[in-house]
């Protein structure tokens, strides 16, 4: 497999009627007049790469260098040069999707284990939404163009079922963190209902220690002003409804 430097010294081997046909279009596999395959997409980055592949020789070219990387293990004969490229590229593309699914359950395993609600969680699940969604772009693009590459020459079809499972694997993750962001706003609900709940509780005792409060607050002389025992009584009083208020709610486990 030769590498290209640049796009346009891989398409100087292309013969140029395929090159016309092909010039405004991004993702495509077309058969060339010499019998030969030439393939374009664009990774999962959305870096293009583009491969161009003869009986005798193969051409390649990526943006992404990360994927010439990936090419170097690469060793079959020329005229299987394409399948093999392309296998080694799904290969990695399947790693890379695992280690996602990796990374999103044992988040999903952190985010109930903290007791607070926090923008961080948030920003996390919206990042690996927004990963799983390009994924999913990618592996579709990809199946797309396997199926016109299978059509070609249909000794590529364990290719294109190769990215018909990525692509179904990448919908499972995106339908995963869908479930892990309903639960956790699930969640949030719950624990914004016991707080309100129990500002309620805190509320409704003090609400007849206020009336109290009130009552004896009025600039009015009365009776029980003369006892001795009004202070202590009122206090035991506040004391014995706070309690009862406080029995009441345990009973019923609304506390």
């Amino acid at each position: 497999m030769i590498i290209q430097e640049s796009r346009d010294k891989l398409l100087a081997h292309v013969d140029e009627t395929t090159v016309r046909r092909v010039k405004t279009s991004k993702d495509y596999v077309v058969s060339t007049a010499d019998g030969g395959i030439l393939l374009s997409s664009r990774w999962m980055d959305n870096s293009a790469f583009m491969i161009y592949s003869t009986p005798s020789e193969t051409y390649f070219w990526a943006k992404n260098k990360k994927i010439l990387e990936i090419l170097k293990g690469v060793d079959v004969p020329k005229e299987r040069e394409l399948f093999g490229a392309l296998l080694a590229i799904a290969t990695y593309d399947l790693s890379v999707i695992d280690d996602l699914d990796d990374r999103v359950v044992a988040f999903e395993e952190n985010l109930f284990d903290g007791k607070v609600v926090t923008e961080e969680n948030f920003a996390t699940l919206h990042d690996f939404r927004k990963d799983g969604w390009s994924k999913r772009r990618y592996f579709e693009r990809m199946e797309l163009v396997t199926d016109d590459l299978m059509k070609i020459d249909d000794s590529y079809g364990f290719i294109d079922s190769k990215y018909d499972k990525l692509l179904n694997h990448s919908l499972r993750t995106q339908e995963y963190l869908d479930q892990i962001r309903q639960s956790y706003e699930a969640h949030i609900g719950i624990e914004q209902n016991n707080l309100m709940k129990f500002f309620t509780v805190i509320t409704s005792i003090f609400l007849p220690l206020s009336l109290i409060a009130g009552w004896y607050g009025m600039n009015l002389m009365m009776p029980e002003f003369n006892w001795i025992y009004s202070y202590p009584f009122v206090i035991a009083l506040s004391v014995g409804i706070i309690a009862i208020m406080l029995w009441l709610y345990r009973r019923n486990k609304w506390l």
